[in-house]
């Protein structure tokens, strides 16, 4: 067992063919960018550093 915090999924990339393309605001690449935002905020909370995780497909 490992003393390391478990750390959350990173949010998914929405596909480009899921944006309806009529200039909503917000666009569903607007949310991903919020829900990103949140998950790095998160990672650096539990003292990692996000851009040091990997992204998985």
């Amino acid at each position: 067992m490992t003393d390391q915090p478990a750390v959350p999924k990173r949010p998914t990339k929405p596909d480009p063919m899921e944006c309806c393309r009529r200039g909503c605001y917000p666009c569903i690449f607007d949310y991903h960018d919020t829900a990103t935002e949140r998950w790095e905020a998160r990672v650096r909370a539990l003292g990692l550093d996000p851009d040091a995780i990997p992204v998985e497909d």
